[in-house]
């Protein structure tokens, strides 16, 4: 059972790194265009309807056509990767209801470990608020293993899991 959660975890991570490529890598094609006699280059991307065009310095074509191509690499690769998490999740609920629990949570707590303190404190606030808006008051202990989780002291699992078990749901595989 541990290889199983170890490598839903390893998909788990290289799911939220492809993704996080993603964000930063341009989309689209080069395309080259002939005006007056000179040659230029044009990154363009399809809006909707419309296909945006912007100019790419000769010098940076190179790098921008391998970042356009490492792009359709990890957007070939991020389907295969979902569809083995989706396999695992089905072999684990016909075999094991505390297993497919154990993965949920990994899922529902994946990559909040590794952003930054600045944006686990826009969470903590806004955590904050939605159980102030609920009546919900948040206990001592919640608020310190969330100070602890900012500083990186323990793993926002461990907070879910520790807040679950307050309110009567399990946890334990």
């Amino acid at each position: 059972m541990t290889d199983i959660i170890f490598e839903y975890k390893e998909l788990l991570a290289t799911k939220l790194e492809i993704e996080q490529k993603l964000s930063i890598l341009p989309k689209g094609y080069i395309s080259k265009k002939k005006i007056g006699g000179k040659q230029y280059l044009y990154l363009q991307t399809r809006n909707g309807d419309t296909v945006e065009s912007k100019y790419i310095k000769a010098e940076d074509a190179d790098e921008i056509a391998s970042q356009l191509s490492l792009r359709k690499e990890y957007e070939a690769e991020l389907p295969e990767v979902i569809l083995r998490l989706a396999d695992i999740e089905t072999a684990a609920e016909l075999l094991d209801k505390a297993l497919l629990r154990k993965l949920k949570m990994l899922k529902l707590t994946s990559g909040m470990d590794s952003i930054s303190a600045d944006e686990k404190e826009k969470r903590i606030s806004f955590s904050d608020a939605m159980t102030s808006i609920e009546g919900v008051p948040v206990s001592d202990k919640v608020k310190t293993d969330l100070a602890n989780w900012k500083k990186g002291n323990i793993t926002f699992l461990s907070v879910f899991e520790q807040t679950l078990k307050r309110y009567g749901f399990v946890t334990e595989v």
